[in-house]
Order: C-alpha cells, then sequence, then structure tokens
C-alpha cells in the first residue's frame, strides 16, 4: 500500500504544479471530467463542476470494470450502464480503487 500511497502523493505534487493549485481527490476528478467532457477550463457553475466530477468518476468505475458507456445523451453526455453495483464495495475500498483509477489515468494523460 505504502507503493500506491507514494504514486498518490506525487500525483498530487505533480498536478498541483501543472495546475498551480492545492490538488486533492475532488479537483483530480474535476480535471478528469473536464478531460473526458473535451470542453476545456472555463468558468463552471457549481452543478456544472458536480456534473464533472460525477462524469469521472463513471470513467473511472468503467476502467475498472463496474460500468460501460452505452452512448451519449441528447446534450452529448456519455451514459453508462451498471455492470457491478459499486454500493457493494465498502468507502474506503471504493475511494483506494478511484485513487488508483486516476493515478493510471492521470499518468497516462499527463
Amino acid at each position: 500500500m505504502s507503493d500506491k500511497s507514494n504514486e498518490w502523493e506525487e500525483l498530487l505534487i505533480k498536478v498541483s504544479k501543472r495546475f498551480n493549485v492545492l490538488a486533492d481527490f475532488d479537483f483530480l476528478l474535476f480535471i478528469i471530467g473536464i478531460q473526458e467532457r473535451g470542453q476545456g477550463f472555463q468558468k463552471y457553475e457549481k452543478q456544472d463542476k458536480m456534473d464533472m466530477i460525477n462524469l469521472a468518476r463513471c470513467v473511472l468505475f468503467e476502467q475498472c470494470g463496474y460500468y460501460k458507456q452505452k452512448g451519449v445523451d441528447e446534450e452529448g453526455w456519455p451514459e453508462f450502464e451498471v455492470l457491478k453495483k459499486v454500493e457493494d464495495i465498502a468507502p474506503s475500498e471504493r475511494e483506494a480503487m478511484l485513487k488508483k483509477a486516476m493515478i493510471d489515468y492521470l499518468n497516462d494523460k499527463l
């Protein structure tokens, strides 16, 4: 676990320097959502930010085999189907799974 912990800390530092912010779990989800939505950085309302974070969670859970993208809605947002229930996983395990998926995703993109 310490290897993953070190990777997580290194990723937070890397992203913090890249975006000149103090990056945290939610910020990483937000930038993944922006990347997936393809609209780039702009001023987002609170609900838009929450939608970006939710999109990122879906994309990351798809990476883990829990969701599968089934298309896009009329507004161009990806739609996902549930393959396995995320709710069946303990919250701490869910967070660890998302962190690992974020490490893989962002190390590939940055």
